[in-house]
């Protein structure tokens, strides 16, 4: 299977962003491929199968997907119609210090993060059909960002990074504002809880909290809490600790990173508070669990 490198389209190593306006033809197919980057996908007409994490889905104008790095996809298109679609790639680390602030945003964790996730379980669909005003509005900042890539005139790396952060907010206000009119995925409270399980052990340095993960299970908190402590045994901030610890323990005896940098690394934005629950886990310091544990040969 195919695997792109972000060098093959990323011109310039301080900004690595690429933006193309792909038709894909009719009974074109597209082999399963993945990335070393970030993918956003915009459907703006026709109809395509997208095979997906091993599930197959319809795409249908109006769809807005993101596609995180190593997973692997691939697309077939119908027979009677061409598909038309924006392909907006990025390193991860290209809005670096502005998604420190959109994390901030429980509706854009939701978009970019938790529900890329759950399409691992069949009955989550991982798309997101915007209403024809939002299609609008998306649809005309992505073709200002194409413009401005394909122009290069004076400034315009300024203008594609201000206008894809304001994608970014409006995709992430359209999905909160979409999933208020919607119920939970129909799949069983055990599976969605492992989901949700496993999605912490994956993204721990992500600022989760108990209020943006019960609303997205369509859950009261109190339920969510109770569900959540019988799959994973512990509370949501408890298994939240218990696996960044876990990540700052390896990275502690297996490098040498200051600690300050692993702290926020693994998901802690005060020191303070990363060395009073390091040590309510580990029984040390880490400085003290550092000097105590064997270095790898």
């Amino acid at each position: 299977m195919t695997i792109f490198k972000g060098d093959m389209y990323f011109q310039l190593d301080d900004f690595p962003f690429y933006i193309d306006r792909y038709t894909i033809r009719k009974n074109e197919a597209i082999p399963s491929h993945t990335h070393d980057f970030v993918e956003l996908v915009f459907v703006v007409e026709g109809s395509a199968m997208h095979e997906m994490s091993g599930h197959t889905y319809q795409l249908a104008a109006g769809n807005v997907f993101v596609v995180e790095p190593n997973v692997y996809h691939s697309y077939k298109c119908e027979p009677d119609k061409e598909t038309v679609v924006y392909n907006v790639l990025f390193d991860a680390a290209f809005l670096q210090r502005e998604m420190e602030v959109l994390q901030q945003m429980p509706s854009f964790i939701d978009f970019f993060y938790l529900v890329p996730f759950l399409r691992k379980s069949q009955s989550f669909v991982p798309y997101h059909p915007l209403q024809p005003s939002q299609k609008v509005h998306i649809q005309a900042h992505l073709q200002t960002i194409y413009d401005e890539f394909k122009q290069r005139r004076d400034g315009y790396q300024l203008v594609i990074k201000t206008r894809l952060i304001e994608c970014l907010v409006w995709l992430s206000r359209f999905h909160q504002e979409n999933r208020e009119a919607e119920h939970r995925p129909g799949i069983g409270d055990r599976a969605w809880m492992e989901s949700i399980v496993n999605f912490v052990d994956q993204h721990y340095y992500q600022p989760l909290t108990l209020q943006q993960l019960s609303r997205l299970s369509g859950m009261s908190v109190s339920s969510f809490t109770a569900k959540f402590k019988e799959a994973a045994g512990m509370s949501l901030l408890d298994y939240k600790h218990t696996v960044q610890v876990r990540h700052a323990s390896t990275l502690l005896r297996t490098t040498d990173k200051k600690v300050l940098d692993i702290a926020h690394e693994t998901g802690f934005g005060d020191i303070s508070f990363f060395n009073r629950i390091f040590r309510k886990h580990t029984g040390f310091s880490p400085r003290e669990f550092r000097s105590s544990s064997p270095r790898p040969s």
